[in-house]
């Protein structure tokens, strides 16, 4: 299976992080899922990652994977909540780290097992909490003070997540609350809010598209806020869990990750992080299929 690393055109550093590359023809317009390609690895002495998490992308990870055991070699692949979702149910990722929000029922993750009909092999244990809300300049020039409402002013440009990631779940969330109140249609409501389809792909991105200036606001979580010196105005708190394979449970690296998620270690770390909280039953089992 091969991934395509999200970056910006002409971010070259992303070669750091990726195996090899393919070649598209110029006669292609775009590749499809499922399609057959030719990979260029890097090195002939290429090593397969023995652990690989697929889905949302969370500052929560970035401190728990260096503190593994060396023999786990982690790959973490940000494609969204969905994405990740659609990894497990492939049996593609071994961990998919997920937060989307079920309009009808305001519960995380759950019902979306059911309504994308995972199988029975596949179980989630219970992560942390993160805060959400809108990542706005340091001294919120644009007064943005309403909320989600705000975004809807022309003078305020925003920057969204992909489709499929759970932080965009949730603003289009709200949003469609709003255009209940407005007595509009959704799609009519979201041609109002400038940047809309302005999207990227992590919690960093959007921090970093407003610290750029790029964009006068982005939801996110407030740890990317905090680690761009930027200004935040929560929204709520929200379930991050992780999906894993049963069968998967088996590996040594999937082991080792449970382990060090229940870790007394890794709970003190992940609560110094801005915007985190950890409950005490992190790592339980909260879904398994039937």
């Amino acid at each position: 299976m091969a991934y395509p690393l999200p970056a910006e055109s002409g971010a070259i550093s992303t070669l750091a992080f990726a195996d090899g590359y393919i070649a598209i023809p110029e006669t292609v317009e775009y590749l499809d899922s499922g399609d057959d390609v030719e990979v260029t690895l890097f090195t002939h002495q290429y090593m397969p990652a023995n652990l690989y998490i697929i889905g949302s992308h969370d500052l929560g990870l970035d401190v728990l994977i260096p503190m593994l055991p060396g023999f786990v070699r982690a790959r973490v692949i940000n494609v969204g909540s969905m994405g990740g979702l659609y990894a497990v149910k492939r049996g593609e990722a071994d961990v998919a780290g997920l937060h989307l929000v079920d309009e009808e029922t305001g519960q995380y993750n759950v019902p979306y097992m059911v309504k994308y009909s995972v199988n029975n092999a596949v179980l989630i244990r219970g992560g942390y909490l993160r805060e959400q809300g809108l990542i706005v300049p340091r001294g919120n020039p644009k007064n943005i003070r309403g909320g989600i409402e705000d975004l809807l002013r022309g003078d305020v440009r925003i920057v969204n997540r992909n489709r499929g990631a759970g932080t965009r779940f949730l603003l289009d969330l709200k949003l469609k609350e709003i255009a209940v109140r407005m007595g509009v249609k959704f799609e009519e409501l979201v041609r109002k809010v400038n940047g809309y389809y302005y999207e990227v792909k992590t919690h960093t991105a959007v921090a970093a598209a407003v610290a750029q200036g790029k964009a006068d606001a982005g939801v996110g979580i407030r740890a990317a806020a905090a680690m761009y010196g930027l200004d935040f105005i929560p929204l709520g708190w929200e379930s991050y869990d992780f999906a894993i394979p049963i069968d998967r449970l088996e590996k040594d690296s999937v082991k080792a990750f449970l382990s060090m998620l229940r870790s007394s270690e890794f709970r003190d770390s992940l609560s110094k992080l801005p915007g985190y909280r950890v409950p005490n039953d992190i790592g339980e089992v909260i879904w398994r299929g039937r």
